[in-house]
C-alpha cells in the first residue's frame, strides 16, 4: 500500500462539533485591494503579523504578476524572474520573505523567493523535476512546496534558508505534495494513492523525520483529505469527504485535526447553503478561514470559524456588492483576513476583510 511504513496520526479533535444554528454577523467590511496598472484582475493568498498582503495581479497586458500590498494598500510589482513571463506569490513570513513560482526564459514555472528588498531568486530543483512551486515559508526561512515529476506525480519539497531542495518523506509514496510550514518545523500537506480510488490522505511531517504522519478521515467517508494549513500550536486545517455515498459526487467538508483524539472535526457548511466548505487557514488563535456553499448556484462566500463552548460556530463574511463569491484564504494573528471575491462586473479581485 502506498502509506506503508507511515506512522498513524495521533490526531484528535477536541470534541467540539459544528455549532448549528444560523450563522453570525461577522462586524467585518470587504475591501477591494487595489491591481497593476491596466489590470482587470487580482488575488490575496497570504497576509503576515505586519498586515503585508501577497498574491498577484494581471497587468496590462494579461499577465499575471506577483504583488505586494502594505497595511496601507498600496501595491507593488514584484516582477519576474528573467526572461519570464508570469509570476505568483503564495505565502510571506513575519520578516518579509515571499515565496511563489514564475517561469524564466525557456524555462517552465518553478519556485521562487523574494528577498524583503523585493530581489527574486529562482530555488533550486530537485532531480527530475519538470516545474515546481512554493507554498509556505515559516519565520527561520524554511519554503515548503511541490515539485511534478512525471505525469500526475508530484514530490513535497523542502527548501533550506540557502535554497538547497530536498524531498520530503520517503519515496515509497507515490505522490506527495506539501503546502505549508509552521515555526516548529511541522510541514502540513497531502499524499495521492494513484488508482482508480484517487485517495488523497493528509499528512504532516516535521523536517528531519521522513515518516511523516498520517491524519486520519472522517468517520464513514472516504479517504479523500487534504491538509492545507497548520498554526504553531498544532491545528491543522484543510478539507475532507463528508461521507461515503453512492453517488460520484462526495462533498468536501472543511476540517480541523487538532492534537489529542483520534478523528478530525467536520466544521460544517453554511445554514441554508449548499453541502460544501473548505478550511485555507488557521492563525495561532485557532480562528480558521475558508469558503462554503450558499444557496445560489455555484455561489461560494467566504467564512471564518471561531471555537466557542458547545463547538465551532461558522461566520460569513460579506460579499462585494453584487458579487456571489468570495473566499478567504489567510488569516494573521491580529486576525486580518484577506481573499478573493467576485465584482458585480464578474471579476475576480484581491480583498481584506476589516473593522
Amino acid at each position: 500500500m502506498v502509506l506503508a511504513g507511515l506512522a498513524t496520526a495521533a490526531i484528535t479533535t477536541s470534541g467540539l462539533p459544528a455549532s448549528a444554528g444560523a450563522a453570525p454577523s461577522s462586524g467585518l467590511d470587504i475591501v477591494q485591494l487595489g491591481e497593476l496598472p491596466g489590470g482587470t484582475g487580482s488575488r490575496a493568498a497570504a497576509v503576515n503579523d505586519r498586515g503585508v498582503i501577497v498574491g498577484s495581479s494581471k497587468t496590462a497586458d494579461g499577465h499575471d504578476h506577483a504583488v505586494r500590498w502594505d497595511p496601507d494598500g498600496r501595491i507593488t510589482d514584484l516582477g519576474l524572474l528573467p526572461g519570464g513571463g508570469h509570476s505568483r506569490a503564495t505565502e510571506i513570513n513575519n520578516n518579509g520573505d515571499i515565496v511563489g513560482a514564475g517561469d524564466a526564459a525557456g524555462e517552465n514555472e518553478r519556485a521562487v523567493r523574494w528577498a524583503p528588498d523585493g530581489t527574486v531568486t529562482a530555488l533550486d530543483r530537485v532531480p527530475g523535476e519538470h516545474n515546481s512551486g512554493a507554498n509556505g515559508i515559516n519565520d527561520d526561512g524554511y519554503v515548503v512546496g511541490s515539485a511534478s515529476v512525471g505525469h500526475l506525480m508530484s514530490l513535497a519539497v523542502v527548501w533550506e534558508p540557502g535554497g538547497t531542495a530536498a524531498p520530503i518523506g520517503p519515496a515509497s509514496l507515490q505522490s506527495t505534495s506539501a503546502a505549508a510550514i509552521n515555526n516548529h518545523a511541522v510541514v502540513a500537506g497531502s499524499t495521492l494513492e494513484s488508482s482508480r480510488f484517487n485517495m488523497f490522505w493528509a499528512v504532516t511531517w516535521t523536517l528531519g523525520d521522513a515518516r511523516g504522519v498520517v491524519l486520519p478521515h472522517l468517520p464513514g467517508a472516504r479517504v479523500r483529505d487534504t491538509a492545507l494549513s497548520v498554526n504553531d500550536n498544532g491545528l491543522v486545517v484543510g478539507r475532507a469527504d463528508s461521507y461515503l455515498g453512492s453517488s460520484p459526487y462526495y462533498p468536501d467538508h472543511a476540517v480541523v485535526w487538532s492534537p489529542g483524539a483520534d478523528v478530525p472535526t467536520d466544521l460544517g457548511t453554511l445554514p441554508g447553503g449548499g453541502d460544501y466548505s473548505v478550511a485555507n487557514d488557521v492563525n495561532d488563535e485557532g480562528v480558521i478561514v475558508g469558503t462554503a456553499a450558499t444557496n445560489t448556484t455555484n455561489g461560494r462566500q467566504a467564512v471564518l470559524w471561531e471555537r466557542e463552548e458547545n463547538g465551532w460556530r461558522i461566520v460569513p463574511l460579506p460579499q462585494l456588492p453584487g458579487g456571489t463569491w468570495s473566499e478567504a484564504t489567510a488569516i494573521n494573528d491580529d486576525g486580518d483576513v484577506v481573499g478573493i471575491a467576485g465584482n458585480a462586473q464578474g471579476q475576480w479581485v484581491a480583498v481584506r476583510w476589516e473593522r
